[in-house]
C-alpha cells in the first residue's frame, strides 16, 4: 500500500510544523508567568510583604507571555501573506 495522497515534506510537514509552534506559545505563556511569580515570591520574602510582589510580577509575567504571543502571531501572519501563492 502507498501513501499517494500523502506529499513528501508539505502539508504534512507543515501541520506538524504549526502544532510544535503552537504548543511553544502556551509553554511560553506558562513559563513567563511561573517566572514573574517566582521573582514576586523571592522579593516578598526580602521586603517581608505578603503576596503583594507575587500577585504583582504574576500579572507583569503574565501580560509579558500575552505581548510575546502576540508578536509571534504577527510575525507568522506577516510569512504566511508573503508566501501566499495567491497574493
Amino acid at each position: 500500500m502507498t501513501n499517494e495522497n500523502k506529499p513528501e515534506g508539505g502539508r504534512d510537514a507543515r501541520s506538524r510544523q504549526d502544532w510544535l509552534w503552537l504548543s511553544t506559545l502556551g509553554i511560553n505563556l506558562v513559563f513567563s508567568s511561573a517566572i514573574g511569580a517566582v521573582i514576586g515570591h523571592f522579593l516578598d520574602k526580602w521586603f517581608k510583604t505578603t503576596p503583594i510582589f507575587i500577585i504583582l510580577f504574576f500579572f507583569i509575567g503574565t501580560l509579558a507571555g500575552f505581548l510575546q504571543i502576540y508578536k509571534q502571531v504577527q510575525k507568522l501572519g506577516k510569512e504566511d501573506s508573503k508566501n501566499d501563492p495567491k497574493k
